[in-house]
């Protein structure tokens, strides 16, 4: 029996605490060990033990869950997730809001462009004073994350503690489940090189089997297979446009037809659907129009995401009160648990990882956190060696790197300049001039969650002469 300590900080999340734990107590390598909850609202984390508590009896794994709060939690632990988003609802709703005001219309709004920007700025505090008690109470432990950004949350933890951590993204997996669903093949079967950085990745090399299938993957089979789904004609049309034009329409969303048309243009497909990938481009989303045409949908987050989230607390609340029946135990496609698995007791696993750059993308810098597979065994993953990002779109890339870069500095240190040249190499901010107007308003409606933009003006104020 493992007998580990692990934590959740975001314990209280019903979206992301279920699957994470019902993994965790299906993974054979970690039978007999404590599930530690942490999370700045009691009733959720409350709610969520009690969920985790049947969950673990029906699995019968020797699993114990408790609630704790940070220091405690954190004191001699194995293995640390962490899931939260600093500011919830309301803060995300501010990320996507005032930059409409100036001509932005993002789709999802948090990893790049003003809202990703901005959201790194809030949560890094959070993460580094995370890291910080981990270097007192469980130095050896890593810090796995599911957090937006992504790779930005990453960089900051290892640029401002000890800590080693790698970030876990399930886009990969949607894409691969995508390519076999087209070509009516099992997921398993499909395998691919993905390079870049998270939420803007490219596929290599997509094989099934082993036998490479990349000309068996473009936008007229998309459109064919999507039709089909559908149930509509799947007699191809002279043209893309034509095809295009035929099988959508406003009524429909095709989540993956940016992919394939920029497949058509560039020869490799993008990972992940069209709302992350479009706001890596200065086009796709200069206008609610634009976007509806390339059927990328906007996610929005005031009263979907919360309408949401709610209705699947009340569910939870339904099944822990035996009201609703308790779903079926199956392990999910994150990658928590065999993360976990492998650097607490040596199971191998391979998982797609962000992780710093140490050569296995050549063609980006050094450092800069970079998604790739990676091999996970005791208390170590390292990442395999991807290859370049393809010439035709690694400039794009390096774009996207230099905004983070300058995002993640910006939140370490709490300066204002530094957000405005992130934003500046944005490609999704079209006008340029209303930079620094709308830095000010999101850093002003933000304020409660940037303690180091306070630290940094009040700094400012002391070394004046007088």
């Amino acid at each position: 029996m493992a007998s580990l300590k692990i934590v959740i900080i975001g314990g209280g999340s019903v979206a992301w605490t279920p699957h994470v734990a019902t993994d965790l107590f299906m993974t054979t390598e970690l039978t007999g060990s404590r599930l530690v909850l942490v999370d700045i609202n009691p009733a959720a984390a409350e709610l969520m033990s009690r969920y985790c508590k049947i969950v673990a009896e029906r699995a019968g794994t020797g699993w114990t869950v408790e609630v704790a709060d940070l220091e405690a939690a954190l004191d001699g632990a194995d293995s640390v997730c962490v899931s939260i988003s600093t500011g919830s609802f309301e803060a995300m709703h501010h990320d996507v809001t005032i930059p409409e005001k100036y001509g932005v219309y993002h789709s999802v709004g948090d990893t790049v462009g003003p809202g990703g920007i901005s959201r790194t700025l809030r949560n890094v505090p959070v993460f580094v004073n995370i890291a910080r008690t981990m270097e007192r109470l469980c130095p050896h432990a890593w810090l796995i994350h599911v957090t937006n950004p992504l790779a930005q949350i990453t960089r900051c933890v290892r640029k401002a503690t000890s800590i080693r951590s790698v970030g876990l993204c399930h886009n990969y997996n949607g894409t691969r489940y995508l390519i076999a669903k087209m070509l009516g093949v099992d997921p398993r079967d499909i395998d691919a090189t993905s390079v870049g950085v998270n939420h803007f990745t490219w596929l290599k090399n997509i094989t099934c089997k082993g036998v490479d299938v990349s000309d068996k993957i473009h936008l007229k089979s998309y459109l064919a297979y999507d039709a089909a789904k559908r149930g509509k004609p799947a007699d191809g049309p002279e043209s893309l446009e034509d095809a295009i034009a035929r099988y959508t329409g406003e009524d429909s969303v095709q989540r993956y037809l940016l992919n394939f048309e920029l497949h058509a243009r560039f020869g490799v497909l993008p990972v992940g659907a069209s709302s992350h990938v479009a706001e890596n481009f200065g086009y796709y989303l200069n206008s609610p129009q634009t976007a509806i045409k390339h059927q990328i949908w906007r996610k929005g987050v005031l009263p979907s995401r919360a309408d949401a989230a709610e209705k699947l607390r009340l569910s939870i609340l339904a099944r822990v009160e035996g009201r609703e029946p308790m779903p079926e135990l199956e392990q999910s496609p994150e990658g928590v648990a065999p993360v976990m698995a492998g650097l607490c007791t040596g199971k191998t696993c391979v998982s797609m990882v962000n992780l710093p750059n140490e050569g296995q993308i050549p063609n980006l810098p050094r450092e800069v956190i970079v998604e790739t597979w990676g091999v996970t065994t005791w208390d170590r993953v390292s990442p395999v060696m991807a290859g370049d990002v393809p010439a035709n779109v690694v400039g794009m890339v390096q774009t996207i790197v230099n905004e983070e870069e300058l995002a993640v500095e910006a939140a370490l240190t709490g300066d204002r300049n530094l957000v405005i040249q992130a934003m500046q190499l944005s490609p999704i901010v079209a006008n340029k001039d209303t930079i620094p107007e709308m830095v000010d308003e999101l850093l002003a409606a933000n304020a409660k969650w940037l303690p180091q933009f306070h630290r940094q003006r009040t700094h400012e104020r002391s070394s004046v002469v007088v």
